[in-house]
């Protein structure tokens, strides 16, 4: 098990209860070992030399993948295509079934429900924006939850954790590991935009060097600790994360500088951003808990979906207004493709796991043709769209089932079982019935420690995620 300073103010362990599950570190494990081998050599004297002792087994640890937008259907008929082998991996290790949501599928909301274990009427999200001033709107941030998440619980319990790209996750707290908030994608590519302008420009005098240092930030903290915030441009523009072609390239069809392209291929660099990041933050810390959120298959889905869709389904729109043949398939080859890439990422993602590791794969919700736009748009707001993919195999975890249903509120008391931690009654999730763990307890509640965030609000950049919101119709 991993472990890091906890929170200062915090005492490390403070949850544990009699019934969480004893876990034996590898250095009492090795010394076990050793001692069983020197007892066996005293006792035999024809014995030489003991037998090395095995190596001990890193204790099993936890990853949650959230996959904004993607849609059952299509993802059953591309792994029956063995197109997403890394999800079909996880079938075929553990099992599949349903994430089903309650409410509005508003993603802010979901995904908050799934790191608390509680509905948004406890935990305070509830939509990407609230108002402020006579006319003026913000987004909802971290300082709206009200509730702690499974990284505030899994921080005071002494255990490592890294988040990474988690809806409202701005500004980042004081964990015991790494918090990458969901504003610092768009921070990364204001940094981006900022260094090629001035790289283009001529210099017109002594420039100061930059700063540098593990405390030195630039704007609005987007990062836990703060030293991860000088490596966020590097991080967006490294290798490639899959070896997939880009799908957003001429070699795929599009023909010069498409409306939607910029906005395409920013959603694009924004996942490979966030694989970097987490992987980059596995290879460091390797913690405990890590909570990854990848948004580019539901921002493509609002633009890309009808051509998914089976041509029927688009029979009543006017010729004059349908997309052409061309256009279908340009817009549907890409959407399958980013479904490949998020595939990939997954698998690498899961290079450093063991068997024995919890991993969860789910999405919010599904995806539909919204037929009364023109162009026609991807939605989900019927029952059709409601449910979203769920993947899970590890310790506990039944094996070769297809019919699992979790609800969002069960995610967080599922993996506090499964990690030997109690539940919390004031939670509106159980655990799962289909896990296979003793029971760990319950407490009252989890919140009762303090929650120290980090950073300000950065104008520019909420601007610009409220304007592509605005674009996907989440906002108006």
């Amino acid at each position: 098990m991993s472990r890091l300073e906890p929170t200062p103010g915090v005492r490390a362990n403070s949850v544990r209860t009699a019934q969480s599950t004893p876990r034996i570190s590898g250095r009492w494990a090795t010394i076990a070992a050793l001692g069983g081998a020197l007892a066996l050599s005293c006792s035999d004297p024809a014995s030489q030399q003991a037998p090395p002792p095995a190596a001990p087994e890193a204790p099993p640890r936890v990853l949650v993948i959230g996959v904004d937008g993607a849609s059952k259907g299509l993802v059953e008929s591309m792994r029956q295509e063995g197109l997403l082998p890394n999800l079909d991996a996880i079938a075929r290790e553990g099992s599949t079934g349903v994430a089903s949501p309650t409410g509005y599928l508003l993603s802010p909301r979901i995904w908050t429900t799934v790191a608390t274990g509680k509905l948004p009427e406890k935990h305070g999200i509830h939509s990407w924006v609230r108002p402020e001033g006579e006319e003026g709107v913000r987004l909802y941030s971290s300082r709206d939850r009200t509730a702690h998440a499974l990284w505030n619980m899994f921080s005071d319990a002494g255990y490592s954790v890294a988040v990474v790209n988690w809806l409202m996750t701005q500004p980042p707290e004081e964990i015991n590991g790494v918090m990458i908030s969901n504003h610092a994608a768009e921070g990364s590519a204001r940094a981006s935009e900022m260094l090629a302008a001035f790289s283009n420009q001529p210099p017109t005098g002594p420039v100061d060097p930059p700063p540098t240092g593990p405390d030195t930030v630039s704007g609005a903290g987007l990062t836990y600790p703060a030293g991860w915030q000088n490596r966020l441009a590097d991080l967006r523009e490294g290798e490639a994360v899959t070896e997939l072609p880009d799908p957003f390239t001429s070699e795929r069809g599009w023909l010069g500088e498409h409306p939607i392209l910029g906005f395409l291929r920013k959603m694009y660099r924004n996942d490979a951003f966030v694989a970097r990041t987490a992987l980059a933050i596995e290879e460091e810390l390797r913690p405990d808990l890590m909570l990854v959120y990848l948004p580019g298959i539901d921002r493509m889905s609002h633009i890309l979906w009808y051509s998914v869709e089976p041509e029927e389904a688009l029979e009543s729109i006017p010729e004059e207004s349908r997309p052409s043949q061309w256009e279908r398939k340009v817009h549907g080859d890409a959407l399958r493709l980013y479904y490949r890439h998020v595939d990939a990422i997954i698998g690498r993602l899961l290079e450093r796991r063991s068997p024995d590791d919890l991993v969860i794969v789910l999405s919010d919700h599904g995806f539909e043709v919204d037929l009364s736009e023109t162009p026609p748009r991807g939605t989900h707001v019927s029952n059709a769209a409601r449910d979203g993919i769920l993947y899970l195999r590890g310790r506990g975890i039944p094996r070769g089932r297809s019919d699992l249903r979790m609800k969002m509120a069960q995610f967080a008391p599922t993996i506090l079982t499964w990690m030997g931690m109690p539940t919390a009654k004031d939670m509106d999730g159980v655990p799962a019935e289909f896990l296979d763990a003793p029971p760990s307890g319950q407490i009252a509640t989890y919140d009762l420690t303090p929650i120290r965030r980090v950073g300000s609000r950065d104008g520019e950049i909420e601007s610009r995620i409220i304007e592509d919101l605005k674009g996907l119709g989440y906002v108006e």
